[in-house]
């Protein structure tokens, strides 16, 4: 096969041309995403309790539902959350097993219990997805919070409308609620108490069906359309008239405002009220071209904004992908450079071109074979990627070093490029399988982590069989013909090979007589280095670690309150934090480059 190849005229060329044509046909539909898509594990089920406290929570609904959810089949644990007014179940499936149908018996057994308290709401039962968020914005500059939602919301019509964003979360706010405060007086002066200005309410606010109307001309709909959804139209409620025409308003006997439901809702930004624009994505979409055309409504609603209102950018999950395409993009052009400056100071820069072009075939190829498989460009993959620079130039130099000594040995360009890749095809054989040893078993891990780490080992193993395609059918074939031209007689090439040649013969020739000469000290000086190596790991100065301690320019805090605090003691609790943080901005800024702020 590697004769065939290497003897043919156009094999080899066609064989690179299909991967880079393929690579590169794959390369505008790879997905470029923060993490792989792990499928779901958990199913979350709510069961609403108001008026409930935690411990009525807990022994009304918790210990209802627990002994029959435990016999659901396929579930590997089971978790029960006491809050106020709800419970949230948490389900964990086996890994491996089938989610759709472990969902279904969840929700048909928890719809089963007939034994919660009456006050008790339905069960709603819910897959747990992984939430891909791309970006998010802080809308701040109002202290009015109305106004900052209202212009989150518009913002977030405007991100909807676009057809590359289809998930947009405003955050910051709670419901909004109409509350209606009461003078006891002027209730005592008209003669109504809370139930009847509560009845008069419910009859007054309707919106019901009216059947429809029959005609010659159709049959439309027609609606008693009553709701009242502002404070302006419950003032004008009219809850007392008599004969003589004269009535008494909701407006005149009590105070009606809008306001939101619950203040630990908010959200600050620099010390600002602000409300949180989110944008997320599906399984399908780009994370960067979402983000993309994120920036672009932004840019075009700043231009509109009024100027007390300012969107500052505050989370962005595409950085961490911008950066690791950019370290793959200048790892893999350094390792080309590399490359070819070492080869050429050897052996030209004809040979050293068709050793470097494996970088990119290789690449290209695995890019293929990544679509194919469903993968995305994500971290896990683009780790894998990098770790590839670095290994699969060393089967091309390897196989291109030995075809070419064979032919300055006096063999024939045939005879040079089919013996020397078979010579050391087992030795480079042995090198992936022993790097397939290595990374094969991070594809077997189970669990979440499992879930996300093997990606590594197949994108590996994906680049370095591609990699080896490459070397072994597709370079002899172009060293075939460009073995009759190499010259290493160039000014460059015979300095370097002098040297070369003066290294091993002065030093590497006599230091390996002496090791041989001296072998059982060899042995003993190799044994003895292997078990100094073991020495910090038995001795427990080596820690094990799952995963390394590394630096980050995110801090957060989270601070836990007994369940039913104040919002106060909460509000409390954050500004001492953010007073300690503003302390050691103060106190570290200077000793920043350029004097710029820490924090």
């Amino acid at each position: 096969m590697i004769r065939l190849f290497a003897t043919h005229p156009t094999l080899p060329n066609a064989l690179m041309l299909v991967l880079i044509l393929l690579g590169v046909m794959a390369l505008p539909g790879l997905q470029r995403d923060t993490f792989p898509l792990v499928p779901p594990s958990d199913v979350e089920i709510s069961i609403s309790y108001p008026g409930a406290t935690p411990a009525e929570v807990e022994s009304g609904v918790c210990r209802v539902a627990e002994p029959v959810l435990s016999e659901v089949d396929r579930l590997d644990e089971l978790q029960c959350l006491a809050r106020d007014n709800q419970a949230l179940i948490t389900a964990s499936l086996q890994e491996g097993e089938d989610m759709a149908r472990f969902h279904n018996d969840l929700k048909a057994a928890v719809d089963g219990i007939k034994t919660f308290e009456e006050q008790t709401e339905a069960p709603v039962t819910r897959v747990v997805e992984r939430i891909a968020s791309v970006a998010s914005v802080a809308i701040t500059g109002s202290e009015n919070p109305r106004v900052l939602q209202a212009f989150a919301d518009a913002l977030a019509d405007q991100l909807r409308a676009d057809p590359l964003i289809t998930q947009v979360v405003v955050s910051g706010f709670a419901s909004r609620e109409i509350a209606i405060s009461f003078r006891r007086e002027a209730l005592d002066r008209i003669g109504l108490g809370i139930a009847d200005v509560a009845g008069i309410l419910a009859q007054q606010n309707l919106t019901l069906p009216a059947g429809t109307l029959a005609g010659p001309d159709g049959e439309p709909g027609l609606r008693f359309d009553g709701e009242k959804i502002s404070p302006q139209e419950l003032a004008s409620i009219p809850l007392i008239v008599n004969g003589t025409g004269g009535r008494v308003l909701l407006g005149e006997v009590a105070e009606i405002r809008e306001q939101f439901s619950d203040a630990s809702g908010e959200a600050y930004f620099d010390k600002q009220r602000a409300a949180i624009v989110s944008v997320n994505k599906t399984a399908s979409q780009d994370a960067l071209r979402v983000k993309a055309a994120m920036d672009r409504v932004i840019q075009a609603a700043l231009a509109t904004a009024p100027a007390t209102i300012s969107i500052t950018l505050s989370q962005d999950s595409t950085a961490n992908i911008r950066d690791r395409l950019r370290i793959i993009y200048e790892n893999g052009l350094q390792g080309l450079a590399l490359v070819l400056l070492v080869m050429w100071l050897f052996f030209g820069l004809r040979l050293s071109f068709w050793v470097a072009m494996g970088l990119p075939v290789s690449f290209l190829g695995a890019i293929f074979v990544m679509q194919l498989l469903g993968y995305t460009l994500n971290m896990m993959t683009m780790v894998a990627l990098l770790v590839a620079i670095g290994l699969l130039m060393d089967d091309a130099i390897v196989i291109a070093e030995n075809i070419v000594r064979r032919f300055q040995a006096g063999e024939s360009p045939a005879e040079a490029v089919s013996r020397g890749a078979r010579q050391v095809a087992p030795g480079v054989l042995a090198a992936f399988l022993t790097t397939a040893m290595i990374v094969g078993p991070l594809g077997m891990m189970t669990g979440n982590i499992g879930a996300v780490l093997k990606y590594i080992p197949i994108v590996l193993l994906v680049v370095l069989i591609v990699s080896l395609i490459e070397a072994f059918l597709i370079l002899p074939g172009h060293l075939y013909h460009a073995l009759p031209r190499i010259t290493m007689s160039g000014p460059v090439q015979g300095t370097v090979n002098r040297l070369f040649d003066g290294l091993s013969e002065r030093v590497m020739v006599p230091l390996s007589r002496w090791c041989l000469r001296w072998r059982y000290l060899t042995l003993g000086v190799a044994v003895g280095l292997v078990l100094l190596s073991l020495a910090p790991i038995s001795g427990g100065f080596l820690k094990y670690q799952s995963f390394p301690t590394l630096e980050s320019d995110t801090v957060e805090a989270r601070l836990l309150l007994v369940q039913g605090s104040p919002v106060s003691r909460t509000e409390e609790r954050v500004n001492k934090a953010v007073a300690a943080l503003e302390q050691l901005n103060q106190e570290w800024s200077p000793e920043q480059p350029q004097g710029q702020d820490l924090v």
